[in-house]
């Protein structure tokens, strides 16, 4: 990585989220939050998403402490900085922790993992206020932590994280830049080599193989696209063939060191198809240059969006609804993140901000489209990490 993780500004920015909710400590489960909180990315939790194998926690203090098995230990400790590491026995053997006539559980009790991450928590004679990710603790956990901690006192903190990476870290704005570039090359290699006769699943094959081809940092190839009359992404792609003339979206991308990429791309196969089509290209890129044209530091979010949709409407597009015209990007399980521009959406975009605009349309009769692209919020304006086409035609 050209820019080297600061554990301290990522932090810092929770810091000031715990101070303002007056909390006492935050414990984090889910696999993206511990990522952002310590630097590892859980094995265990990205691939099975099972809660509980690992745990990190913040105090009001920012001591910060990452719980982990025995076999995820050693990964743990290569990229880890001014984060403490307790690690419990798994079932598996490993030499390096073995010892003679000890015993394994056929599988580790994750209650214990809570309650070695609460262990972090400096106690004291008035009532603890303890943030955690509700929506994510199976009954087990909420269970342990509510009898810990006294129910009343657990905090969800979804709002919390959200607002703490809203603004980005330089070494994040480079991930978010490599990765999105990555997948402007994807997509504008994949879109050059798909012909009439492919399938759906050719489509999706082809996009994964030059997405990893880009580079070894690349960890994950996210897919969302849509073929001709087919608006509704697959997540085991269909045979269906492609025609001449019909139109392809490929939307998703690449992830860099854990953070994502969302571009949008469309484009007609052949060199031509319905006028139609074309004018309704017309009316989406219209409405993309707008807010291109329009986002800089101060502007609010609702602005960008009713501004999109009154431009629409204008130009006749009269039945074009959607809830939002873009969201934040970063290292999220799913690469839509707070905020959205949407139509209440009132606080402004601000330096730091990494946002990805688009102004997408699903239809069976007129087929797909999105033109999506991201930018960095500076100070006197916005830096494009990647540039749509105008043009159906590539």
């Amino acid at each position: 990585m050209s820019i080297k993780r600061n554990q301290n500004d990522i932090i810092n920015r929770l810091l000031i989220q715990i101070e303002k909710e007056k909390l006492d400590a935050i414990i984090l489960t889910t696999g993206d939050a511990i990522f952002y909180t310590t630097g590892y990315a859980s094995s265990n939790l990205y691939r099975s998403g099972q809660v509980g194998a690992t745990v990190a926690v913040v105090t009001k203090e920012g001591k910060t402490g990452l719980v982990v098995s025995e076999f995820e230990r050693h990964s743990a400790e290569l990229v880890i900085e001014d984060v403490e590491l307790v690690s419990y026995p798994t079932w598996i053997y490993i030499e390096d922790y073995a010892i003679e006539g000890m015993e394994k559980d056929v599988q580790p009790d994750l209650n214990k993992t809570y309650k070695i991450a609460s262990q972090f928590i400096k106690r004291s004679t008035k009532e603890l206020k303890i943030g955690v990710q509700s929506a994510s603790l199976p009954h087990t956990a909420w269970k342990y932590f509510s009898e810990t901690f006294g129910e009343k006192n657990l905090v969800d903190i979804k709002p919390l994280l959200a607002e703490a990476r809203t603004i980005k870290t330089p070494w994040e704005i480079d991930l978010l830049r490599r990765a999105a570039h990555y997948t402007e090359i994807v997509m504008n290699t994949v879109s050059r080599q798909v012909v009439a006769g492919m399938t759906e699943a050719d489509v999706i094959n082809l996009f994964n193989l030059t997405g990893y081809s880009q580079s070894s940092d690349v960890v994950n190839v996210s897919n969302a696209h849509t073929i001709a009359a087919n608006f509704t992404p697959s997540y085991i792609p269909p045979k269906t063939r492609i025609n001449r003339g019909d139109i392809i979206r490929l939307d998703g991308g690449v992830n860099i060191g854990g953070y994502n990429s969302d571009l949008a791309r469309t484009f007609v196969v052949g060199n031509s198809t319905y006028k139609e089509r074309e004018e309704l290209y017309a009316h989406l890129w219209s409405g993309y240059e707008y807010a291109i044209n329009n986002i800089g530091p101060g502007v609010k979010l609702s602005d960008i969006f009713n501004g999109i949709h009154s431009l629409l409407k204008e130009r006749g597009f009269n039945n074009y609804i959607r809830g939002h015209q873009g969201h934040s990007i970063g290292c999220s399980l799913f690469s839509e993140e707070y905020p959205f521009i949407g139509p209440d959406e009132h606080r402004v975009f601000e330096p730091g901000m990494v946002f990805n605009v688009e102004v997408p349309y699903y239809s069976s009769k007129n087929q797909t489209y999105n033109i999506e692209d991201t930018f960095l919020v500076t100070e006197t304006g916005i830096e494009l990490f990647t540039k749509a086409s105008p043009s159906l035609y590539l």
